[in-house]
């Protein structure tokens, strides 16, 4: 079960499929960032989240979220259609990052994670959960996003579920070039994971 704020009364019956997303600083903890820099940190990062949502149609008080501390997680409400989470909500965001990090010292500049899923979200009275939720949090610690970031120096990385590859990607490839995603097996605790990974704004790796 992971808690999350919302009102319980705006939403449809148990069980709607939604797109769901969650983010991440990098390096949060790193020494260079006291808690004065951790907090400046969520504060640009949620404020850039809210600017890509607002300008993506995503409605902000309508959205279910969870703080995470280094991130957040959101669950959109199942009247906006999926696709705003690949385009443009990524590149979006990317943007933003690369705008404050131009104005700003080393220690609140940021790279950060994101993942993206559909599916469905139940409820009881305690909150909200779901399988599709719990592979969001998967996608968001897996080692190849990470990796992504720690090669690059790109502002923002993103791994997509194979349901957003096959369902949005794959049957509107006008939203975003598929070439641009490269597939990923991997293991985060006991959960299998395979997905699509890509840096928005870079190139697509050389096909092999």
């Amino acid at each position: 079960m992971i808690g999350l704020s919302g009102e319980l009364g705006t939403w449809p019956a148990d069980g709607q499929a939604c797109a769901m997303c969650a983010f991440d600083i990098v390096g949060f903890t790193r020494p260079d960032r006291n808690e004065e820099t951790q907090s400046h940190l969520r504060h640009i990062l949620y404020g850039m989240i809210r600017e890509a949502f607002t300008g993506s149609g995503i409605p902000w008080g309508d959205c279910l979220r969870q703080d995470r501390g280094d991130g957040a997680l959101f669950v959109l409400p199942p009247t906006i259609p999926p696709h705003v989470i690949i385009d443009p909500l990524p590149e979006r965001l990317r943007n933003l990052i690369r705008r404050n990090n131009q104005f700003t010292t080393e220690p609140a500049r940021m790279q950060v994670r994101l993942s993206l899923n559909i599916g469905p979200v139940y409820r009881d009275e305690h909150g909200y959960s779901g399988e599709d939720i719990n592979l969001l949090c998967r996608m968001l610690d897996a080692p190849p996003l990470r990796r992504l970031l720690t090669d690059t120096s790109t502002e923002l990385a993103v791994m997509i579920s194979a349901r957003v590859h096959d369902t949005i990607v794959l049957r509107r490839p006008s939203l975003a070039d598929p070439t641009s995603f490269r597939p990923v097996r991997t293991r985060v605790k006991q959960t299998q994971i395979d997905a699509w990974i890509y840096a928005p704004g870079n190139p697509p790796d050389p096909p092999p």
